[in-house]
Protein backbone atom coordinates (compact mmCIF):
# COMPACT_ATOMS: atom_id res chain seq x y z
CA UNK A 1 0.00 0.00 0.00
CA UNK A 2 1.10 3.79 -0.81
CA UNK A 3 2.09 5.58 1.90
CA UNK A 4 1.83 8.97 2.59
CA UNK A 5 1.82 11.15 5.69
CA UNK A 6 -1.16 12.93 6.89
CA UNK A 7 -0.08 16.55 6.64
CA UNK A 8 0.05 15.74 2.72
CA UNK A 9 -3.14 13.84 2.78
CA UNK A 10 -5.01 16.65 4.31
CA UNK A 11 -3.24 19.35 1.76
CA UNK A 12 -4.40 17.23 -0.87
CA UNK A 13 -7.83 16.33 0.24
CA UNK A 14 -8.66 20.38 1.16
CA UNK A 15 -7.55 21.26 -2.76
CA UNK A 16 -9.64 18.67 -4.04
CA UNK A 17 -12.80 19.30 -1.91
CA UNK A 18 -11.90 23.13 -3.46
CA UNK A 19 -11.89 21.99 -7.08
CA UNK A 20 -14.64 19.59 -7.05
CA UNK A 21 -17.63 20.36 -4.65
CA UNK A 22 -20.77 20.88 -6.92
CA UNK A 23 -19.54 19.44 -10.38
CA UNK A 24 -20.86 17.01 -11.92
CA UNK A 25 -19.17 13.24 -12.26
CA UNK A 26 -17.61 13.81 -15.49
CA UNK A 27 -15.98 17.14 -14.49
CA UNK A 28 -14.97 16.01 -10.99
CA UNK A 29 -13.33 12.57 -12.52
CA UNK A 30 -11.75 15.18 -14.75
CA UNK A 31 -10.61 17.69 -12.00
CA UNK A 32 -9.69 15.31 -9.65
CA UNK A 33 -6.51 14.18 -11.50
CA UNK A 34 -4.34 17.58 -11.21
CA UNK A 35 -5.32 17.83 -7.81
CA UNK A 36 -3.02 14.70 -7.23
CA UNK A 37 0.86 15.18 -6.93
CA UNK A 38 3.35 12.35 -5.56
CA UNK A 39 2.53 8.71 -4.47
CA UNK A 40 -1.10 9.90 -5.07
CA UNK A 41 -0.45 10.57 -8.51
CA UNK A 42 1.64 7.15 -8.95
CA UNK A 43 -1.50 5.47 -7.16
CA UNK A 44 -4.10 6.59 -9.73
CA UNK A 45 -1.97 6.07 -12.44
CA UNK A 46 -1.77 2.89 -11.25
CA UNK A 47 -5.10 1.94 -11.46
CA UNK A 48 -6.27 -0.66 -13.77
CA UNK A 49 -8.07 0.58 -16.75
CA UNK A 50 -12.23 0.82 -16.09
CA UNK A 51 -11.88 0.80 -12.76
CA UNK A 52 -13.51 4.16 -11.95
CA UNK A 53 -16.91 4.03 -13.43
CA UNK A 54 -17.89 7.14 -11.52
CA UNK A 55 -16.43 9.84 -9.41
CA UNK A 56 -17.97 7.94 -6.15
CA UNK A 57 -15.87 5.00 -6.98
CA UNK A 58 -12.75 7.25 -7.38
CA UNK A 59 -13.57 8.53 -4.23
CA UNK A 60 -14.32 5.70 -2.09
CA UNK A 61 -11.17 3.52 -3.71
CA UNK A 62 -8.89 6.93 -2.95
CA UNK A 63 -10.51 6.92 0.67
CA UNK A 64 -9.73 3.58 0.85
CA UNK A 65 -6.27 3.68 -0.35
CA UNK A 66 -5.33 6.28 2.14
CA UNK A 67 -7.74 6.63 5.02
CA UNK A 68 -5.36 4.28 7.01
CA UNK A 69 -2.33 7.05 7.06
CA UNK A 70 -4.55 8.54 9.21
CA UNK A 71 -3.50 9.07 12.84
CA UNK A 72 -5.28 7.26 15.38
CA UNK A 73 -6.73 8.67 18.19
CA UNK A 74 -5.82 7.95 21.52
CA UNK A 75 -6.20 7.37 25.15
CA UNK A 76 -5.37 10.21 27.76
CA UNK A 77 -3.52 7.65 29.50
CA UNK A 78 -0.95 7.86 27.09
CA UNK A 79 0.04 11.16 28.16
CA UNK A 80 1.57 10.44 31.01
CA UNK A 81 4.24 8.16 29.48
CA UNK A 82 5.43 11.29 27.68
CA UNK A 83 8.51 12.85 29.51
CA UNK A 84 10.79 16.14 29.27
CA UNK A 85 13.86 14.72 27.53
CA UNK A 86 17.37 15.13 29.03
CA UNK A 87 18.65 18.62 27.56
CA UNK A 88 15.33 19.41 26.11
CA UNK A 89 13.89 22.76 27.15
CA UNK A 90 10.78 23.69 28.15
CA UNK A 91 9.50 24.91 24.43
CA UNK A 92 10.20 21.59 22.86
CA UNK A 93 8.44 19.62 25.42
CA UNK A 94 5.51 21.84 25.42
CA UNK A 95 5.45 21.97 21.57
CA UNK A 96 5.83 17.47 21.16
CA UNK A 97 3.22 17.49 23.99
CA UNK A 98 0.57 20.00 22.48
CA UNK A 99 1.06 18.05 19.44
CA UNK A 100 -0.33 15.00 21.16
CA UNK A 101 -2.96 16.22 23.10
CA UNK A 102 -4.38 17.33 19.60
CA UNK A 103 -4.75 12.93 18.76
CA UNK A 104 -6.40 12.38 22.19
CA UNK A 105 -9.89 11.14 22.42
CA UNK A 106 -11.12 12.82 25.61
CA UNK A 107 -10.02 15.95 26.25
CA UNK A 108 -10.25 16.58 29.48
CA UNK A 109 -7.76 19.44 30.96
CA UNK A 110 -7.50 18.38 34.15
CA UNK A 111 -5.69 14.85 33.10
CA UNK A 112 -3.74 17.08 30.48
CA UNK A 113 -2.57 19.22 33.00
CA UNK A 114 -1.37 16.78 35.19
CA UNK A 115 0.36 14.68 32.52
CA UNK A 116 2.05 17.67 31.96
CA UNK A 117 3.77 18.28 34.71
CA UNK A 118 4.24 14.71 35.52
CA UNK A 119 6.52 14.79 32.62
CA UNK A 120 8.66 18.06 33.42
CA UNK A 121 12.12 18.26 34.80
CA UNK A 122 12.58 19.60 38.75
CA UNK A 123 12.71 22.92 37.74
CA UNK A 124 11.42 26.31 38.91
CA UNK A 125 8.59 26.23 36.17
CA UNK A 126 7.56 22.81 37.32
CA UNK A 127 8.01 24.59 40.69
CA UNK A 128 6.00 27.47 39.54
CA UNK A 129 3.47 24.95 38.61
CA UNK A 130 3.04 22.88 41.87
CA UNK A 131 2.38 26.54 43.57
CA UNK A 132 0.24 28.33 41.05
CA UNK A 133 -2.32 25.27 40.57
CA UNK A 134 -2.97 25.91 37.45
CA UNK A 135 -6.18 24.55 35.62
CA UNK A 136 -5.86 24.02 31.56
CA UNK A 137 -3.63 23.72 29.21
CA UNK A 138 -4.16 27.55 27.93
CA UNK A 139 -3.03 28.80 31.41
CA UNK A 140 -0.13 26.47 30.95
CA UNK A 141 0.74 27.70 27.70
CA UNK A 142 0.55 31.65 29.02
CA UNK A 143 3.10 31.05 31.99
CA UNK A 144 4.69 28.49 29.64
CA UNK A 145 5.85 31.41 27.41
CA UNK A 146 7.03 33.56 29.94
CA UNK A 147 9.83 31.27 31.24
CA UNK A 148 10.27 30.58 27.33
CA UNK A 149 11.36 34.01 26.74
CA UNK A 150 13.45 34.09 30.15
CA UNK A 151 14.97 31.09 28.64
CA UNK A 152 15.99 32.07 25.51
CA UNK A 153 17.01 36.06 26.88
CA UNK A 154 19.75 34.28 29.59
CA UNK A 155 20.38 32.06 26.30
CA UNK A 156 21.31 34.74 24.19
CA UNK A 157 23.32 36.81 26.80
CA UNK A 158 25.67 33.73 27.41
CA UNK A 159 26.18 33.64 23.64
CA UNK A 160 27.34 37.11 23.46
CA UNK A 161 29.64 36.36 26.50
CA UNK A 162 31.14 33.16 24.80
Amino acid sequence: MVELCEEELCQQLASIKVYISGRSDTISNKLFPSTLRGVTMQWLSGLPAQTIQSFGDLATLFIFQFATNKSKQMEVVYLFDIKQMKGENLKVYLARFNSTTIRVNDPNQKFFVKAFHKGLHVNQFNDLLTLRRLFNMKEIRAQAKKHIEAEENLTDRLEVEC
